[in-house]
Formats: structure tokens, sequence, C-alpha cells
């Protein structure tokens, strides 16, 4: 059963393995270049489970998918693995989340400044996007350049001769 090596890599392959074996926020792919690297180091399979804390028919699986795929079949996505698949927004409706945070909230929910948990809420309720998280909006308005607490604010007078007032010359 430990027959099973790596085959042979491209030196692109190399070098993409050891940057994926330094990571520090995917475990995941950082095990699985671990494992191809130690193959290729001349490991058998039970040393390589002993060395990453798995089984050594898990070591078998990866190599034996990255001898049949490359690198794709052995790279792991979290945001790909969510119940609902990754979340996307596309440009109509990104376009929508960025007129509504640049647009007047007095008029569209009564207060004078949005908060991101009020823009989050507005979007929600009138059923521009089904969910959204407080991060991504956030991200999503400052990819955009929308700054969305240093914003105008729009401030309007009681008076009823305000706007009147302006159009009359001095």
């Amino acid at each position: 059963m430990d027959k099973v090596k790596a085959r042979k890599l491209k030196p692109w392959e190399r070098h993409k393995l050891k940057r994926m074996k330094r990571q520090k926020t995917n475990s995941v792919n950082r095990l699985h270049a671990r494992i191809i690297l130690l193959s290729r180091g001349g490991l058998n399979n039970s040393n390589i489970a002993s060395h990453c804390d798995c089984t050594p028919a898990w070591v078998r699986q990866i190599i034996h998918r990255f001898n049949h795929g490359g690198l794709d079949t052995i790279m792991w996505y979290p945001y790909y693995c969510t119940r609902a698949g990754p979340r996307k927004f596309f440009s109509d409706i990104v376009e929508q989340i960025c007129e509504v945070a640049l647009s007047p909230s007095k008029q569209l929910i009564g207060m004078s400044v949005w908060s991101l948990e009020k823009l989050r809420e507005y979007l929600v309720e009138q059923k521009i996007v089904p969910s959204i998280s407080l991060e991504w909006l956030r991200h999503l308005l400052r990819q955009h350049r929308i700054r969305w607490r240093h914003s105008k604010t729009w401030k309007d007078s009681d008076d009823p001769n305000f706007w009147g007032d302006i159009g009359a010359s001095p």
C-alpha cells in the first residue's frame, strides 16, 4: 500500500507547493502541500501520515488526486464550501447597493446618516439582497470607494421659504 508516490513536479508546481506549505490561514492547503512535498522527498506514506497527523489512506488519496489532476484537485477554497456555494453579487446588485448607500438616508429610512447595520437591514428588507454580512458590505463599499461614515449628510431646513430664498438673487 505504500507504493503510491507523487509524480515528478514541474518547477512552477514545486514553487506553488512551497508557498502553500507556508500558508497560515488555510491549514488544509498547507497539509496537502506538505503531503506532496514529503512524498517527493522519498518518505513512505505511513511516515508521511505520522508527520502530518493523518491516516495513510488519506495520504494516498491526496497523492492520487494530485497525480491525476494536478494542483487544482488538492486546493481547498473555504468560500466555495459553504451551504449555498460562493456568495456572488453581480454588477447590477452591487450598483443597487452603491446607489442605496449614496442616497439620502433621511428619505429612505428617516434617519440623518446611514450605519452599516441600518444599510444592511434596508437592503434585506427591500429584497435587494437575500442576506449580506456586515463585513462583506463594508468590503463592497470600500472596494467602490464609498466612505459611508464620511459621506455628506443631507440637512433639510424646516423653513418653508428655504428653497425660495436660495433661488432669489441678492
